[in-house]
């Protein structure tokens, strides 16, 4: 069983980001152990996916650990429709997975508390190593 834990997720620039990935990529840059591993451009893209009704979700899941999608949105009083379209999205982002049980499948939060990192030192070491290439 997978217990949920903290979330480190970075916000930077889109430039920055896909600097970050290619460096990565070619092998000029090595991420720290701490740094974050979901990335978005803004807070306000961040809270698109982090709205406080899906974070109270993730939360519901860890707590109440429903064994199927249809346990969770009777606890949650949303329709399935709505509800898998929002823990798809969660999944897409690495905050949600399921554990595959036949035809149905069990919601899993992965993560119910997140830190935000703006870090500018990461900004800077990307920027260096792009300049310098």
């Amino acid at each position: 069983m997978v217990k949920a834990k903290k979330a480190r997720i970075g916000i930077m620039s889109e430039k920055l980001i896909r600097e970050r990935m290619l460096a990565i990529a070619k092998g000029v840059y090595t991420p720290k152990d701490n740094e974050p591993k979901v990335w978005y451009t803004s807070l306000s893209a961040l809270s698109q996916v982090l709205c406080p009704k899906n974070i109270d979700l993730l939360r519901m899941i860890e707590s109440s650990k429903p064994e199927t999608m249809a346990d969770l949105a009777e606890l949650s009083g949303r329709s399935p429709s709505n509800l898998s379209a929002t823990l798809n999205k969660l999944k897409e982002k690495g905050f949600v997975s399921f554990e595959e049980r036949g035809k149905t499948k069990k919601p899993i939060a992965l993560f119910t508390d997140f830190e935000i990192v703006t870090d500018s030192e990461i900004e800077e070491s990307i920027s260096q190593l792009c300049h310098a290439a």
